[in-house]
């Protein structure tokens, strides 16, 4: 699932991978697609994707015409050998991705086993997991504290703790499948919020994260993988033989597009799981998170959500104006409609007053080149909600999109906004 709000799968005999819009509309978003098999999106739009036919993993971006483009090669060899045919891939909370690098080349093997890798943030490959028949699907938890790795040949799902980046526990069973109601798998594999694990088999199994069975899904054809999406994360979506299906659920996927669930309140948010959640520095807010600078600014971003409080919008959207110094400022306004509510969304750039020491004091320092993107969020129950990101003009703008995904907005919907006279 993009965090844009479509969906892309592979179609492997095909050699392309399909992008689903939300409207339904079904287009080819990479053609020839270099044998891609396993995709994962993180916050900010990169599509990773394992390219079992160019035997390595690589990085794409979706380009002005809405496909994709190949931005770089994570990994495409090992102790100077070619991969296998990688398969599957999931990413942690460090930079790092996972893969596995099953033989599915019909060949002698490129390595001299069927591996798990480790491609870390500085691009360093290690192989982690060198013991099993044939690896295949991968996850890691939200809170990045376990890897699941699909045993597919021996029905397996094994569990390891990570320990650190690309470091990991000896390995354990957390569940078998039954030999004769599902068959040999699972194949791909998914998380919901509640760390319940949803794999492919012959139908779709769910297992919680203790190894028990919590039942089975019937899909009409045998499922390939799965994975959450939507406009609220409640959608699953799986591939099987000739079809893609959905299924509406009453849970929300642990991680869309690199995200984790949030619940202010009333209000749901898809946070990317690479901003840190700190501390609230005040009882006003409900959660406060420390966005990553992006490549040459000096300090952190910072995404506040603030709980309905009163005022009118002009007394709002003026106190978030008057942080700025006039001279220099720059104020664009748009309003959209989430699936939530609808909102105001008030873009400031310009000298920021930005608070320093406690936050009793009132203290300010200016800031030059500072951004910010705040939200008046109308909730369709609990009333409105207030979300701001700020920081850094780069850092703000790298981070645009992902703070428009955290509430369901969409940036090519929204229209001007004018205050009320």
């Amino acid at each position: 699932w993009h965090p844009d709000g479509y969906l892309l799968f592979s179609d492997i005999p095909n050699n392309r991978i399909m992008r689903l819009n939300a409207d339904g509309e079904l287009s080819e978003w990479l053609n020839p697609s270099g044998g891609a098999n396993g995709l994962y999106c993180d916050a900010d739009g990169n599509v990773y994707a394992c390219q079992g036919d160019l035997r390595r993993v690589a990085v794409f971006r979706t380009g002005e015409n809405g496909t994709g483009e190949l931005k770089k090669v994570l990994a495409a060899e090992f102790d100077g050998k070619p991969f296998n045919k990688p398969n599957d891939l999931a990413l942690d909370t460090h930079g790092g991705v996972y893969f596995t690098d099953p033989n599915y080349r019909q060949e002698e093997l490129s390595q001299p086993v069927e591996g798990v890798y480790y491609v870390a943030a500085d691009g360093t490959v290690s192989c982690v997991v060198d013991n099993l028949p044939r690896p295949n699907g991968i996850l890691v938890t939200a809170n990045g504290k376990t890897l699941y790795v699909a045993n597919i040949n021996e029905r397996k799902i094994m569990r390891y703790a990570i320990t650190g980046p690309g470091e990991i526990s000896e390995g354990e069973v957390l569940f078998t499948g039954d030999e004769a109601q599902d068959g040999p798998g699972p194949d791909g594999m998914t998380l919901d919020e509640r760390g319940n694990i949803y794999g492919t088999y012959k139908s779709l199994v769910v297992v919680n994260p203790e190894g028990g069975l919590i039942g089975r899904i019937e899909i009409h054809e045998k499922p390939a993988n799965c994975t959450f999406g939507g406009a609220d994360g409640k959608t699953l979506y799986i591939t099987a033989r000739t079809s893609l299906y959905q299924a509406p659920m009453h849970v929300r996927g642990m991680i869309v597009g690199g995200r984790r669930t949030l619940a202010a309140q009333d209000l749901m948010l898809q946070v990317p799981v690479r901003w840190r959640e700190e501390e609230a520095a005040n009882r006003l807010r409900l959660a406060q998170f420390a966005v990553p600078a992006a490549e040459g600014d000096g300090d952190a971003g910072e995404f506040v959500v603030f709980p309905p409080f009163g005022g009118t919008d002009a007394d709002n959207i003026s106190r978030w104006v008057n942080q700025f110094d006039a001279e220099g400022r720059q104020v664009t306004m748009t309003q959209g409609a989430a699936p939530q509510g609808t909102y105001i969304l008030v873009d400031l750039s310009g000298t920021y007053q930005k608070p320093v020491g406690p936050p009793i004091r009132g203290q300010t320092a200016p800031a030059s080149g500072y951004r910010m993107l705040g939200v008046i969020f109308k909730a369709g129950s609990g009333g409105n909600y207030f979300l701001k990101l700020t920081g850094p003009q780069a850092t703000v703008g790298a981070a645009a999109m992902a703070f428009r995904t955290a509430f369901g907005g969409h940036a090519e919907t929204e229209m001007e906004y004018k205050l009320s006279q």
